[in-house]
């Protein structure tokens, strides 16, 4: 309680919100470059360009890791931003680590896989739109809970996509050898991770407001 009203008292530091905010943002031009990996994967380009929004989306990792130690005080706990800042980042290496199973494996993109990226690109959308939402957590606490939850239903539709592709892989009527199913289900294991990291973002968000309301 002392420390939460002495962050109260103190002058607010929209330093990380605002890097939370490019984080996000960078996650949609991530999901968006995905998304067009997945519908051109014999495109090398598509694949070039997520690999540079990660590299850019590190740099502002390891930007807002210094300045948490820079920081007298910051607008919540020290932990709570560092497992935010590196949850952002890993949604993009998820997309990264699931393009490169598609460009290693040269699968067929399946309309479920597609699916999947639309979720993708919409919950990075929601969370973009909910960022700077933290510079005040109390009072946008309602925007903040309606924005974790549009991203759940998200990740939950994307779920739902994954159990109907492996529905079509394992039903009995796809001929191709298991070690091709094999690949393909890697294929969809990475992409269905970079919805569940996404999820994990709206989680610890979540965590944070009860810790501030």
């Amino acid at each position: 309680m002392v420390l939460k009203l002495f962050r109260m008292l103190m002058p607010r530091d929209d330093t990380f919100v605002a890097a939370f905010t490019t984080q996000a943002a960078r996650t949609v031009d991530a999901a968006q470059v995905f998304r067009a990996l997945l519908a051109e994967p014999t495109n090398a380009a598509h694949y070039a360009n997520l690999r540079r929004i990660e590299r850019e989306a590190d740099e502002i990792n390891r930007a807002t890791i210094r300045s948490i130690h820079r920081s007298f005080i910051t607008p919540f706990d020290r932990a709570d931003i560092l497992n935010l800042t590196d949850a952002l980042d890993d949604v993009i290496d998820r997309m990264k680590d699931a393009g490169r199973r598609l460009t290693l494996y040269k699968v067929s993109v399946t309309p479920q896989m597609l699916t999947m990226a639309d979720c993708i690109i919409r919950a990075c959308g929601s969370l973009r739109d909910g960022m700077p939402l933290l510079a005040d957590i109390s009072g946008n606490a309602r925007a903040l809970g309606s924005m974790c939850e549009a991203v759940d239903a998200i990740e939950s539709e994307a779920d739902r996509a994954l159990q109907a592709g492996m529905d079509a892989l394992f039903d009995g009527g796809d001929t191709s050898s298991p070690g091709h199913k094999l690949m393909v289900q890697m294929v969809y294991d990475g992409i269905e991770a970079v919805a569940d990291r996404c999820e994990d973002v709206a989680d610890l968000i979540q965590a944070v407001m009860v810790q501030q309301v």
